[in-house]
């Protein structure tokens, strides 16, 4: 069977760093930089960036291209070819399956609130703005707006369907027609954005914004001492670059042959790193210090993400000339942001229909796509549902997986297999000193978060016996059997022949 490759090497850099940009590089990191030490948060972060990140992205580039010359685009597939497809290993790269599919069942749902709220703002259904330098009063009409609209009320249910259906077409339209394309105009123009918007924050109130931007980057050394913040930036690394979810890899699967996938996962990197430590830390929290004030930052960072993106961000912009306008093109770059991310999740499983099942692509998409929107509807009338599935497969399993890629992709496989490979059509030589370095130190940086979120946190999870907890568990479960049962009937299928 003939697998799709990406058309230009620009469009597949595009889709891979779509993949990585998402939410987190404009809501989460911000908060996190303002909460645990501004400059000095940058030290470790840059740190697990070097030992962690860059790693795991090569190590899932470079097997993604191995793989997918073999027809694997799914962990299922590509696992199962380091180990004769045996049912164990099948079984195992499975998770690498499960993980994005859990994850993409509650991010959809929120992915339709920036579109939702972006035609709200478009059309004047959004608050009055309520002018005041105190936060607080400043988001009362926009905290009651957010809850009235994530009940979830009638429009955000449409405006869910519309982004499931617009997830649908994409992907039915496949690698090239669908996600290439998107990302080859959805990404300039999501950076385009962000300048726009990143240059209105920095300037509000006579540049007070710029204030706002050394504020955050102002290093407080002393939490270097506090193991915490380490863990939050090695943490934001891994969510920021998709790593440890097999959606990088997938991607990887569809380049050509002699693509140097080196020079691929660097770009993919650096263009993440562009977005979220130059737009996204000049955007939410400058602005907010420019209208609310210094002491309000760690404030407003500590309420979190969707507090800050849905509720702060509305208020500040909805107070200013065109305000309507800015809030528009505010929802509209999360929502694009959000688009590439979940595209990107999405398709490890219809990787896994088309090359292990030998389904039609049509039947592989549709399959997909029925059951993320079973997982997102669920996200909307479930209370307590997206905590706990993002604490399952957005924080557990999600390291326990990075671990695996690293013993099986580098260890058994083999350090001299692997830096063959990695170094294969590379423009850079990468020494396998650096290979065996990495191949230590990373699994100790993955091992100490699962450590904090296994032992420290999983009691504090496990101890929640509310109702919707009891259901969004049994999702967990239903995924990852489900998700095993397609690995393990996929085996036979793969192996006898062409597609049904």
């Amino acid at each position: 069977m003939n697998r799709e490759t990406w058309k230009t090497k620009v469009g597949l850099i595009f889709a891979a760093a779509g993949n990585a940009i998402g939410l987190g590089n404009l809501l989460r990191f911000p908060s996190k930089v303002a909460l645990y030490g501004g400059g000095a948060f940058m030290i470790p972060y840059f740190v697990a960036l070097f030992l962690l990140g860059i790693p795991l992205m090569l190590i899932e580039w470079v097997v993604g291209r191995y793989a997918g010359a073999k027809g694997h685009g799914s962990m299922t597939g590509i696992i199962g070819s380091f180990f004769n497809h045996s049912y164990g290993s099948r079984v195992l790269g499975s998770i690498g399956v499960s993980i994005p599919i859990l994850i993409v069942s509650y991010y959809i749902y929120i992915e339709s609130w920036t579109l939702g709220f972006a035609f709200m703002s478009l059309f004047g259904q959004m608050p009055d703005p309520v002018v005041s330098t105190d936060p607080k009063v400043a988001m009362e009409p926009y905290v009651s707006f957010f809850r009235e609209y994530t009940k979830p009320s009638v429009i955000a249910i449409v405006f869910l369907l519309i982004t499931l259906i617009i997830n649908w077409i994409i992907l039915k339209r496949g690698v090239v027609k669908g996600i290439e394309l998107t990302a080859k105009y959805g990404l300039p123009l999501l950076v385009t954005m962000g300048i726009f918007l990143g240059v209105v924050s920095l300037s509000m109130n006579g540049w007070k914004g710029l204030e706002g931007l050394l504020f955050i980057y102002k290093p407080d050394f002393s939490r270097l001492a506090d193991p915490q913040v380490w863990l939050e930036a090695s943490g934001q690394i891994f969510f920021t670059l998709s790593l440890g979810m097999g959606a990088i890899a997938t991607y990887a699967s569809y380049v050509k042959k002699n693509d140097d996938v080196v020079k691929a996962g660097l770009y993919t990197a650096g263009l993440n790193e562009f977005v979220e430590v130059v737009i996204g830390a000049s955007i939410a929290i400058p602005a907010a210090f420019a209208v609310f004030g210094a002491t309000s930052v760690p404030e407003l960072a500590k309420e979190g993400t969707f507090r800050l993106g849905f509720m702060t961000m509305p208020a500040i912009l909805m107070s200013l000339p065109i305000g309507s306008l800015l809030s528009t093109v505010w929802f509209f770059l999360l929502f694009i942001a959000a688009l590439t991310s979940s595209l990107a999740l999405i398709q490890p499983l219809v990787a896994l229909l088309e090359d292990e099942m030998r389904w039609s692509h049509t039947k592989a998409v549709n399959v997909s796509m029925i059951i993320v929107s079973f997982g997102a509807f669920l996200s909307a009338f479930v209370p307590g549902f997206i905590d706990d599935v993002d604490f399952w497969a957005g924080t557990l399993m999600l390291v326990f997986f990075g671990l695996l890629e690293i013993i099986v992709f580098v260890w058994i496989f083999g350090v001299h297999n692997f830096h063959r490979e990695l170094n294969t059509n590379s423009f850079i030589k990468i020494p396998k000193g650096l290979v065996y370095f990495y191949a230590v130190v990373s699994p100790l940086f993955l091992v100490l978060l699962l450590y904090f979120w296994g032992v420290v946190q999983l009691p504090k999870v496990l101890s929640q016996t509310d109702p919707g907890i009891v259901i969004s568990r049994a999702f967990v479960i239903f995924i990852i059997l489900l998700i095993a049962f397609f690995s393990v009937e996929s085996r036979r299928r793969y192996l006898s022949g062409p597609h049904m």
